[in-house]
């Protein structure tokens, strides 16, 4: 019996974005569930990443069925070079092996992916395959820009969201929206009014997951008091966050860009302590916003929290 000469694929692809950025985007557990191995309608239940060489991945997305993406990493060089297995037990026995090399160009990056060992029957689908993550990897890098520092008691992050104006305003608005990313609760639009917000974040996507052990107060919902501070439909909102009596702020400011639309959400007045609570909390569920926004499912808020926190944890201000 013949055996069927295996493939070997090469896609290319430039990206506007630091060599650095494309490379840690690969081996990041709270970002690489958006864009690695995603579908439009699946949903990403769970992301292992251990990002050593000798370590592996293990990428679980629900589509009707729950299918495993699974690989060891065999060569770590930030940012220039990333080397793994890879194989998908569900369909196939195979083990295949996947290099990305990545080089600074253009104020950017060029990245040449190359799959080998992929069996003819598989090679159209694969090579589409990564070419559609690799679209994936691009437009998440676009629209989730790294948290910023304004000031030593201040995080800002920028989201590009799909428009128009008049709908992303409506998700911060509108208490039904508003529960399906963030929390719900009715907001009166005049400044000073008050009003109350119940987190529920477990229930932020199909498949929920008790939240970590020092958060398991958290495990039936949360509810926190405001107050409106800022109020100027459909560009700026902002209110208090917090104690009442002693409150930080958070400024939320929309500006249309083409089809799609800037939100930079500003939390002021943070106590150091709270910054990478603050900051893993805000990543999070603007991933949500952004997914729910963009028609795909959100992954379980806590893994993906934790991996936030824990992001910000190590990288807190001196």
């Amino acid at each position: 019996m013949n055996t069927p000469a295996l493939r070997s694929l090469r896609i290319t692809r430039h990206f506007d974005a630091s060599a650095e950025r494309v490379f840690d985007a690969w081996l990041d557990p709270a970002t690489a569930g958006r864009w690695l191995f995603a579908t439009e309608q699946g949903e990403m239940v769970r992301v292992d990443i251990d990002a050593r060489v000798g370590g592996h991945f293990r990428f679980i997305r629900r589509d009707g069925e729950d299918v495993e993406h699974v690989g060891e990493y065999l060569e770590i060089d930030r940012p220039r070079r990333l080397v793994f297995t890879f194989a998908v037990p569900r369909y196939s026995e195979a083990v295949t092996r996947v290099s990305v090399d990545i080089t600074p160009a253009n104020d950017g990056c060029d990245l040449v992916l190359t799959h080998e060992d992929v069996l003819p029957d598989w090679a159209d689908a694969t090579q589409q395959g990564w070419g559609m993550i690799l679209g994936h990897l691009d437009e998440n890098l676009q629209r989730h820009l790294p948290r910023e520092h304004p000031a030593t008691d201040t995080v800002q992050f920028e989201r590009l969201l799909p428009g128009p104006i008049e709908r992303v305003w409506s998700y911060l608005m509108e208490s039904d929206k508003r529960a399906l990313w963030l929390g719900a609760g009715s907001i009166e639009p005049r400044v000073g009014s008050t009003f109350e917000l119940r987190f529920h974040h477990s229930e932020l996507s199909e498949t929920p997951l008790p939240p970590p052990d020092r958060y398991a107060r958290f495990s039936d919902g949360v509810s926190t008091q405001h107050r409106v501070t800022v109020l100027d439909p459909p560009r700026r909102f902002a209110c208090t966050w917090g104690n009442l009596e002693q409150p930080s702020e958070v400024t939320f400011e929309l500006t249309p860009k083409g089809d799609d639309v800037l939100l930079v959400v500003t939390h002021r007045r943070l106590a150091a302590a709270d910054m990478a609570g603050t900051s893993g909390g805000w990543h999070t569920h603007l991933d949500v916003l952004a997914d729910r926004l963009a028609g795909r499912k959100p992954q379980p808020f806590w893994p993906v929290f934790e991996h936030h926190q824990a992001y910000y944890e190590a990288t807190r201000p001196s």
